[in-house]
């Protein structure tokens, strides 16, 4: 009996040592000589030494005998007093390594690690288990459906979803692509997940020089590791692996890899492509993204391609991807909600809103477009081609509106087109293309008297986002110059009619002041006050005259130059009602307004300013009638502008909420207009705070520029 329980003693006893090392390494004594630590051996031996039996039990039981009674051993370990994890894990790692000397007491990262992965198999368990009820009507598995749907809308662009990108094709769609060359593949069969794809050439192996990420292109490849390829060639430039994914994607792939995806690959190689210069594979992935993907063509990827193409100096081709992808509907602006209303509501409801999304999303990007090229003209001193595109976004404006889209869904970049536009007009002031060949294109007897006002007439035409940075480059750019000239208290006093007038008028204290300076963008060119009155003759301020007119007119020095063409006069008119002046004065000042109004030819517009809070005054009806009598409709514009919007908004804002005028104000002022003939006048809404209504403004102001 000795002999047969000889090998087994012997074992447990080694077990039992590597045991006892490990707790005392484990507890602090760096000596495997007990005798030099008596007070710490004595004290870790009293403790441990029952679960170290155990646990060298358990592993010669493991290692030589029955694995169900080493279980029993472990469990009574386990329970045992004074044992914590990270000391059975030493005593573990000690037993289960043969040469071990010292324990290896594992980190708490790789503890944390070790939690990490049980949750996750949990949790994963779970998800099995509860896959049934998932796809069931429970309130739960529908509530978790539905959430689950709202992430994938909120980020559909951030994450390839494969089965979304699938029911967005076209139940036109005319594809009918196989797997194995044998299995039709349709949208109601397809996986979210597909499996690998057939090469045509199979075997055929496409090696990148990436040596991290996607490494190489072959069988195995998915269309997420396609995008990564792209990414990676893209930013750092590698015209290599461009050429290689170009070949893979257009050459060896068959028509079942990424299904409902691939034109989304194909425009992003495309973009790539042009980023890097390399038109020819660019022109292939365009060509072949619009023969046989056109139903999962997205507007984001068109305008994309668009303005790649533009950096490229390829305007042609991108004015054609712009028509044939990005094109206006025929008919403009439709309801969709109007159709056959014999089909399922729930279904028709369903397809007019993708139907109507599509369209807004479709009108986004193309006025994004045609900005990016107008931009890319106007910098490049093309001015007719930039113009040309500007006159395409004023031709979209009321579609624009139509749909309820706002400046901020838009994000035009209003600001840098005004600036280039400033930037052409600059050099056509030099005398740039004034000998220019009719080959260039460039005639600027067809250009308007200031390039920038053809932008003005685009930004007019859409949403107004009341920019301050916008309208300041804008105002910059068509007021570069103002002086004041004289002021006249009779006709004999104006200065010569050799421009375009435009007059400012209305009771005192209206606001005629504060809105001149606010668009001229200038503080202090015509003088405001709180007194009524403080404005008593007819104030001329010249617009874009010579440089040094004002030494000039105050020296008498003849100064060379002449004025620009888009130069004129802004008339700043006293105000009639309560101003403190003497009813004779008053009375002079009716007489000269309306031999003014009658005899002054270069007059073009009368801009008749009225209190937004209060409606038309007497005194404002007084000045309708004499406008009504007297002034030629055909040679002058009658614009009418509530001033002070701001005034009834509590709170008012610049981009928010910037002014507003009530119902019954603008009521009263229609029918004042109408009984005086001047219902044909148009209203403008502004105020000088918060920046509202100066587009409108400098719309009519154009009038006198041209003049």
């Amino acid at each position: 009996m000795y002999a047969a329980m000889k090998k087994p003693l012997k074992l447990i006893w080694i077990h039992f040592k590597k045991s006892i090392t490990a707790i005392t390494s484990y507890h602090g004594c760096t000596s495997h000589h007990h005798q030099s630590c008596p007070a710490r051996t004595s004290t870790t031996m009293r403790l441990f030494l029952p679960p170290a039996l155990l646990l060298a039990l358990h592993v010669s039981l493991t290692t030589s005998f029955s694995p169900s009674a080493a279980a029993v051993a472990f469990s009574w370990c386990s329970s045992s007093r004074g044992v914590d994890a990270r000391c059975r894990s030493a005593m573990l790692s000690a037993l289960e390594d043969d040469d071990a000397t010292t324990a290896s007491i594992p980190s708490k990262r790789s503890q944390r690690k070790a939690a990490e992965r049980a949750k996750k198999q949990q949790q994963q368990n779970t998800t099995d288990r509860n896959t049934n009820r998932s796809d069931s009507n429970h309130p739960e598995a529908v509530l978790k459906r539905q959430r689950r749907q709202q992430q994938q809308q909120t980020n559909h662009r951030r994450k390839h979803n494969y089965e979304e990108r699938s029911n967005f094709l076209s139940s036109q769609d005319d594809f009918v692509t196989t797997l194995d060359r044998s299995q039709p593949l349709t949208n109601t069969n397809f996986h979210p997940h597909p499996q690998p794809h057939l090469l045509q050439h199979s075997g055929t192996v496409h090696t990148l020089h990436s040596s991290q990420g996607v490494s190489k292109l072959d069988d195995n490849t998915t269309a997420e590791d396609v995008v990564r390829a792209i990414k990676r060639a893209q930013n750092l430039h590698d015209l290599h692996d461009v050429a290689e994914i170009a070949h893979f994607l257009l050459e060896q792939v068959d028509t079942s890899f990424a299904y409902g995806y691939r034109g989304s690959l194909l425009s992003r190689l495309a973009v790539a492509s042009l980023h890097l210069n390399n038109i020819p594979i660019a022109t292939r992935c365009i060509t072949e993204r619009r023969i046989s993907h056109r139903s999962s063509m997205l507007p984001l990827e068109s305008a994309a391609i668009v303005r790649g193409l533009t950096r490229c100096h390829c305007i042609k081709e991108a004015w054609e991807v712009l028509e044939d992808e990005l094109s206006l509907p025929l008919s403009g602006w439709v309801d969709f909600e109007e159709g056959d209303r014999q089909e399922d509501e729930r279904h028709l409801e369903e397809q007019a809103t993708r139907r109507r999304l599509e369209m807004r999303d479709r009108l986004i990007h193309r006025a994004r477009g045609i900005g990016s090229i107008a931009s890319r003209h106007f910098y490049q001193e093309e001015p007719t081609a930039a113009m040309h595109a500007v006159d395409k976004l004023k031709d979209m404006g009321s579609i624009v509106k139509q749909a309820g889209l706002s400046a901020s869904d838009l994000e035009m970049p209003w600001e840098k087109l005004v600036r280039g536009a400033a930037l052409c007009e600059s050099r056509r002031r030099e005398g740039k293309w004034n000998d220019a060949p009719e080959s260039s294109g460039e005639d600027p007897s067809q250009w308007p008297c200031n390039i920038v006002y053809n932008v003005l007439d685009a930004m007019v035409a859409f949403p107004s986002d009341n920019n301050d940075r916008t309208f300041e480059a804008l105002c910059n750019a068509l007021v570069r110059r103002t002086v004041f000239v004289t002021g006249a208290v009779n006709m004999k006093g104006c200065p010569t009619p050799d421009r375009g007038e435009v007059a400012f008028i209305g009771r005192s204290n209206v606001g005629k002041s504060s809105l001149v300076n606010m668009l001229t963008n200038r503080k202090s060119l015509a003088f405001t006050s709180k007194t009524p009155g403080k404005t008593q003759q007819f104030n001329f301020f010249a617009v874009n005259d010579k440089p040094d007119l004002e030494r000039q007119i105050r020296f008498g020095d003849d100064v060379p130059g002449s004025k620009d063409r888009d130069s004129f006069y802004i008339v700043d008119l006293p105000g009639f009602g309560f101003a403190k002046v003497p009813q004779k004065q008053r009375q002079q000042w009716s007489d000269f307004m309306e031999e003014y109004f009658n005899s002054r030819e270069t007059l073009k517009v009368v801009f008749h300013l009225i209190d937004a809070r209060h409606g038309p005054t007497d005194e404002d009806a007084k000045i309708m009638q004499k406008v009504g009598d007297i002034l030629d409709s055909k040679r002058t514009q009658y614009v009418v502008i509530l001033t002070k919007a701001d005034k009834n908004v509590k709170g008012a804002d610049s981009e928010k909420n910037p002014g507003k005028v009530s119902k019954s104000v603008l009521e009263k002022l229609t029918e004042t207009m109408k009984a005086h003939r001047v219902g044909y006048a148009p209203i403008v809404l502004t105020s000088a705070q918060t920046r509202l209504g100066r587009d409108e403004v400098w719309k009519y102001l154009r009038l006198a520029a041209e003049a």
